[in-house]
């Protein structure tokens, strides 16, 4: 018997046909394994299907769970497996069109460590059927399986085999990866598992096919096709690559599993959080790999639009970078003296270069060791990430945390530390992109600030504010952010019209200055007293 089973079952308007589904699975998983629980995951249905799930007099626990609006089954299926308790999560259909006995053979073979995943497979020798489909639905499944072959090299037949059983570890990893919410994801899943080296074993299956199918053969079957195709597109462009952590995880602000697909580059995805809105990197590379993004190179990069910056500690630059924190010193009046101020994740320090004058001690929290090393010898460097410096608690007057937050994968904790290292009446100035600026929404996936996977987490200036509340926070003001910048700088980054731009602004033009807004939100907050 196994130890523990979770089953998900992705419904839309199924009210007619899952009451017996569930009867059946609780009739069944007592015998399969010593704790088991049904998960119904109602993806927006538009009849009862919620309300008989809840109704069913079942032998084991059955937690149903509502998407919103529909969303398809591959994201219903994500949806379950991410709130599964046991260390097995099988998937089946809701019209139950598979006898379920064969998970105890399944789940055996996970348990013993042969497999990592156990697909049911209605080609193999063994399997049988009661009734099966039409031809013309049997001819579409073999050219779909022909393709997944072709196109990815997938060499499982029958990927769209509706019974899965995973390990439950495997199963958060792969579905927090997936990107397919339709009947796709079935071979984006096994695609996944074998690039990522999980083991897969095929099982015989007992198939009585249901001939009302909530699949519609033209709709889906080329919504599928479009997907197969996307999927192919992603592999080549390394989908997948690198290490990752907290794939399992959901919102970094709110914790809410349910997300829309929104960026891809270079093999990361950006999500936006249907709880909060936050857009967030998922899944979120792992810590090393965001530290070792921060060296030398970051400062001095030769593709500053996709990655770190162009010359960070050029004269030039950094007498505009100075005079741009200057201004936002000058910005907070008084609030901008004291004995002790410290600029997080600030660089080459010219955040405290420009507080030498109001401030008696300048702290300089960096990561970065190569950046750190040129902080002037003045200022206290603290050669650590923002989680992880030892500062003293409570001593600052100011924290400056700018051009930093998004690039944190615990945002809240990050803001609840700056609180903790405020005095009481201290006052803390961020300063990140904000989603919802003029400059986000006109330029859509193409802002500079979807920078990936540095860019960790995307706040809209209402999130950000209501999280600086949450953490304990006052609000003192909120606006646009400006940077000065010189005209040249604005003609390097004019996209198609930078060529005819570097032609006719003269050099002279160039050099001169201004202040512009960055499509960023400058928030000033302060610890209550």
């Amino acid at each position: 018997m196994l130890r523990g089973l979770s089953l998900v079952v992705p419904a839309f308007d199924e009210q007619s046909r899952l009451p017996a589904t569930l009867r059946e699975a609780s009739r069944m998983l007592p015998r399969i394994a010593a704790a088991a629980e049904i998960l119904v995951v109602d993806d927006g249905s538009r009849d009862a299907t919620a309300a008989v799930a809840r109704q069913v007099d079942a032998a084991v626990p059955v937690r149903v769970l509502s998407q919103r609006v529909n969303r398809g089954k591959g994201a219903a299926v994500a949806r379950g497996v991410q709130a599964a308790t046991y260390g097995l999560i099988a998937i089946t259909d809701a019209d139950n069109p598979y006898a379920l006995d064969v998970l105890a053979t399944m789940g055996g073979a996970v348990e013993a460590g042969r497999c990592e995943i156990a697909i049911g497979a209605r080609d193999l020798p063994g399997s049988t059927v009661n009734r099966g489909y039409g031809w013309l639905r049997r001819s579409a499944g073999q050219a779909l399986s022909g393709l997944t072959w072709l196109l990815l090299g997938l060499p499982i037949r029958d990927s769209q085999c509706g019974l899965k059983l995973f390990r439950a570890d495997v199963a958060r990893e792969l579905f927090a990866l997936r990107r397919i919410p339709g009947f796709g994801f079935d071979f984006e899943v096994l695609a996944l598992a074998l690039a990522r080296g999980r083991r897969i074993e095929r099982f015989p299956v007992h198939l009585t096919h249901h001939d009302d199918s909530r699949l519609r053969l033209i709709r889906d079957g080329t919504r599928m096709l479009r997907d197969l195709f996307a999927l192919r597109r992603r592999l080549r462009r390394g989908a997948w690559r690198g290490e990752v952590s907290n794939v399992a995880e959901g919102c970094p602000c709110c914790s809410d599993q349910g997300f829309h697909e929104q960026v891809e580059r270079s093999g990361w995805r950006m999500v936006e959080c249907e709880g909060c809105g936050l857009w967030y990197l998922r899944p979120v590379p792992s810590a090393a790999e965001l530290l070792s993004l921060y060296d030398a190179d970051y400062f001095r990069s030769s593709s500053a639009n996709e990655f770190g910056y162009a010359d960070y500690g050029r004269r030039a630059d950094a007498e505009l970078r100075r005079e741009t924190f200057r201004r936002r010193l000058d910005a907070l009046g008084p609030r901008a003296r004291g004995e002790r101020m410290v600029d997080v994740g600030g660089g080459l320090g010219f955040m405290a270069d420009v507080a030498r004058e109001r401030f008696a001690e300048r702290w300089v929290v960096e990561p970065s060791v190569w950046a750190a090393s040129q902080v002037a010898p003045d200022h206290h460097v603290v050669k650590a990430a923002w989680e992880q410096a030892a500062l003293p608690a409570g001593g600052f007057d100011l924290i400056s945390m700018q051009d930093v937050l998004e690039h944190l994968p615990r945002p809240g904790d990050a803001l609840a530390r700056a609180l903790a290292a405020l005095r009481p009446g201290g006052y803390f100035l961020v300063v990140t992109p904000d989603r919802m600026s003029w400059l986000g929404r006109l330029s859509g996936e193409s802002w500079l600030s979807v920078k990936l996977p540095e860019h960790v987490v995307l706040f809209t200036r209402t999130r950000l504010a209501a999280l600086l509340r949450q953490v304990g926070f006052e609000m003192v003001s909120i606006r646009p952010a400006r940077q000065v910048v010189s005209i040249g700088f604005l003609v390097a980054r004019a996209g198609f019209a930078r060529a005819l731009l570097e032609r006719v602004v003269p050099g002279s033009v160039r050099a001169l200055r201004l202040a512009v807004p960055t499509g960023s939100v400058e928030i000033v907050a302060t610890r209550p007293v």
